[in-house]
């Protein structure tokens, strides 16, 4: 491997005034896009990117993601981040990541499970590259691997459409959007007097233009929820969150 190849990808960032939230610190969306921004340029760098791989016909697709929040920034506050590709095996490729403030203070650190499809068959495959391939690994934030989550027990929920301007590149919902529909599920009031500690999230099945889709929550125990979206009777997305008291 060349000595030119980065094996972590460093980036900065200050939190603008539209990535905030009413009581002024910054969105866990506004982190995701960061996060996924960092993936994205790194991929490229070290030459699986989306330039590279849509030649091939095929694209990178986030399976599971772990959150832990030790703080979220204000506005105004300079943030750190760098990322890496932790490991790999026959069905994930992992990258984790580590946020900090502007002092190298960590804020929060996730853990990402990726895999490859056929953008025209809408089907996983595993490339040619994947297991020959060298590229940095570094070590892991979590010991134990990103699970799949059992099905949130909720029915019902709020349904709202799918509209283009939840669609990525890709012609599907982003999956920053499934954050963001999963967090307006709970009430304002709640936001107010709580924070996010952590979150664990599977991706199961995609969202297009026009669906109807359903998002609903279950309090299984005090400030710990199940969260879950539908589409057409199909099981989209699945989440726990853990809450603490502001």
């Amino acid at each position: 491997m060349s000595d030119q190849v980065k094996s972590e990808w460093k980036a900065e960032h200050v939190i603008r005034s539209y990535e905030v939230d009413p009581s002024g610190v910054a969105r866990l969306s506004s982190f995701c896009r960061f996060m996924q921004e960092a993936a994205y340029l790194h991929a490229e760098h070290l030459g699986v990117g989306h330039s590279q791989l849509s030649q091939q016909g095929i694209s990178w697709v986030l399976a599971r993601m772990r959150i832990e929040v030790a703080r979220l920034p204000k506005w105004g506050e300079p943030i750190r981040l760098r990322t890496w590709p932790s490991s790999r095996d026959r069905l994930f490729f992992y990258r984790d990541f580590e946020i900090a403030d502007g002092d190298g203070r960590r804020l929060m650190q996730a853990g990402t499970a990726w895999f490859v499809i056929d953008i025209q068959k809408r089907e996983r495959m595993i490339p040619d590259w994947w297991t020959t391939a060298e590229y940095p690994i570094g070590g892991r934030l979590f010991d134990a691997k990103l699970g799949r989550l059992k099905s949130c027990g909720c029915e019902g929920g709020e349904s709202m459409p799918v509209r283009y301007g939840d669609l990525d590149q890709n012609g599907h919902v982003n999956n920053v959007r499934y954050i963001e529909w999963m967090l307006d599920g709970l009430p304002p009031e709640f936001h107010q007097t709580h924070v996010l500690r952590s979150l664990e999230v599977n991706y199961l099945a995609e969202a297009v233009y026009g669906h109807q889709v359903s998002v609903c929550c279950n309090e299984i125990e005090p400030r710990i929820f199940e969260h879950g979206i539908r589409a057409n009777d199909a099981e989209l997305f699945r989440a726990r969150s853990v809450w603490a008291a502001r």
